[in-house]
Order: structure tokens, then sequence, then C-alpha cells
């Protein structure tokens, strides 16, 4: 790992639990055992690093997703291991990250944020598409309302006035979301999968 990458790792570490507003290049570099020089050659402000490490972030999701994709039997397997894997994320993140690059950075939230957004709703409607063709979703569902409600949701619940990813487990987050949500969609043949593979025990 080169300094660039052990930097951008100590700094998504300490924003992702704490927020990025409250992090300081003096504690970045502290953490990661390099100079403040060293960390100002690399990034020249906290913004910069703030982006990079976003970036960074979701690149690493992304592989994830293609390996669940790989690995998934079928399009319902996918999406329920995408959100499984998402919502074990959010409770672990900050109730002021996503804010605080909001309001603080909007640059940052736009390039970031915004952007991923947009590739989640393409790649969520494309399984959607596929899912139908499978017969496991409904015919009659509207998939851009979908993919509406549940980035509403996405945010719903990071706001930090109700900071619901911080009251309960991700298991029960995920249970109650995800599961909820996908159910709602789902034709017999989807339904009586989720019962068989993902029923609580």
């Amino acid at each position: 790992m080169d300094i660039r990458e052990h930097i951008i790792e100590t700094a998504i570490s300490l924003f992702y639990s704490r927020g990025c507003k409250a992090i300081t290049m003096d504690e970045i570099a502290s953490e990661a055992g390099i100079s403040k020089r060293t960390l100002y050659e690399q990034f020249a402000d906290k913004e910069a690093l703030l982006e990079a490490g976003i970036q960074w972030w979701n690149k690493k999701g992304q592989k994830v997703m293609e390996a669940i994709t790989k690995e998934a039997e079928n399009t319902l397997d996918v999406l329920l291991k995408i959100h499984h894997y998402q919502s074990e994320q959010m409770v672990k993140m900050s109730i002021d990250l996503v804010s605080d690059i909001k309001k603080y950075y909007p640059q940052v939230f736009k390039n970031t944020i915004l952007a991923s957004r947009e590739q989640h709703r393409a790649r969520s409607k494309d399984f959607l598409l596929r899912g139908q063709a499978e017969g496991i979703f409904r015919d009659d569902i509207n998939i851009d309302l979908i993919n509406d409600l549940f980035e509403m949701m996405f945010f719903f619940i990071h706001d930090k006035n109700r900071a619901l990813v911080q009251q309960y487990s991700y298991e029960e987050f995920f249970r109650c979301t995800a599961i909820c949500y996908i159910r709602g969609i789902s034709t017999e043949k989807g339904l009586n999968y989720i019962d068989k593979h993902y029923a609580k025990k």
C-alpha cells in the first residue's frame, strides 16, 4: 500500500465513524503516523482528501457488489445480499457524515454522493427489470417510483434528527427495510425464495 492510499484509508475510517466536520488534518496525520507536510504533499486540504476518500470507499463497495453478483443464485439473491451489505455499513456510519458533507462540502456531495446515487439507480433498475424477466418481481410495479421511494428511505434514515441507523442492529434494520421492501414487489416465486432463504430463524 502506498502512502496516498494509507492516508485515504486512515481518513475515511475517521470520517466514517465520527463525521467529517469534527476531524482535522492534524488528527488524520497523527492517526496515519505521518507528518502534516507529508499529508499536504498528497492532498491540498481536507475537502480534497474527503472527496478522494469517498470515491475510494465507493470503489471498494462496487467490488463487493460485483463479487455478490457473480456468486448469487439469481437476481433476487443479488438484491437481498447487496441490501444486507448496505444495511450493515449504514448502521456503522456516523449519523453526521452525510449531513456534514451536504452542508459543509456541497461540491464533494455533488461529485460523490449524488454521482454514486445515479449509478445505484441505474444498477437497481437493471436488477428490477431482470427480476421481472425471471418472474421474481411483479410486472405491475413502477420501477422508477420504486427507486425514488428507496432513495427517500436512505436519506430519511440518515436524518440526524431521527438517527434511525443508530437505534437498531443491522440485522433488524435489514429485515425491516430491505426484506419488507422487496417482499412488496415480489411475485409468489420471489416470496417463496425469500421465505426459504431469508426467513428469520
